[in-house]
């Protein structure tokens, strides 16, 4: 049975379910059958990514890169106007609290860090190459923690539990909207190397003719008037088709500072 989920972002539930009808709508049009009649919100990540029914999902960089590629296909990823994004690339925020507001990530060496988890591209690995260009191998965070979420992290900062974070750059700017008070607590000092932007993905089995029609729906959504209430929303403007050779970037990183005998967090 196949599925389709957009779970990565804090985007408001309802819109995006209507985002889900309209695509399933064109996809009917555009010759698919057998659509799920609504989202599907998971719980664990990697063990949807990983199901054989997966008919649309968004996923992160470094697992479609390192832990799923036999597993998936890459759709394209959306552009998004927001600070610290260019076309289907994103960064992280360098997140601290205001009182740190003034500081470069170099001055951060030994305070504590925070990531959501060691998984993502956005909160721990895009980190870990800003840091090795500053330290090499050596350990530069006195501690590093795990928060479970982006959300979680910015609560640690603003509660004194750590001192930096890196944030993807949407998630950010979606969160700060929803919790003014808490984000302003915090400050951002900078911004994380582009990188490609969270990928829209599909099952590895989906046949060729079903993922073109994917690309061609969510192209087609891009002018639809009905939706362009969600995009504002999530501050989409644009989308890019994509494949899974434009992730080995993400992989490739990761493995070279994991070569280089820089030891995980």
């Amino acid at each position: 049975m196949a599925w389709a989920s957009l779970p990565m972002y804090p985007w408001p539930q309802p819109l995006t379910e209507h985002y889900w009808q309209w695509l399933r709508q064109r996809l009917q049009q555009l010759g698919e059958q057998a659509l799920p009649a609504s989202l599907h919100w998971p719980q664990d990540y990697l063990a949807h990514w990983r199901e054989p029914g997966m008919l649309l999902s968004q996923s992160c960089g470094y697992p479609v890169s390192a832990l799923l590629p036999a597993q998936v296909q890459v759709l394209g990823a959306f552009h998004y106007q927001l600070a610290g994004c260019a076309d289907w690339r994103y960064s992280s925020a360098l997140l601290v609290r205001k009182s740190d507001a003034g500081l470069a990530l170099a001055d951060f060496h030994g305070r504590r860090a925070v990531c959501n988890e060691r998984h993502s591209q956005s909160g721990y690995h895009a980190l870990r190459a800003e840091v090795a260009v500053l330290a090499g191998v050596q350990p530069f965070f006195s501690h590093v923690s795990f928060s479970g979420s982006h959300r979680a992290s910015a609560g640690m900062l603003a509660a004194g539990k750590a001192d930096i974070a890196a944030v993807d750059c949407v998630s950010h700017a979606l969160l700060a909207r929803q919790q003014p008070q808490l984000f302003e607590q915090l400050a951002c000092i900078g911004h994380t190397r582009l990188q490609p932007g969270l990928p829209l993905i599909t099952a590895a089995s989906t046949p060729a003719a079903t993922v073109a029609r994917l690309r061609q729906a969510i192209r087609d959504s891009l002018h639809a008037v009905e939706l362009q209430a969600f995009f504002r929303e999530a501050a989409i403007d644009g989308f890019s088709p994509l494949d899974l050779s434009d992730y080995a970037c993400i992989a490739d990183t990761a493995a070279h500072w994991r070569a280089a005998g820089m030891a995980e967090w």
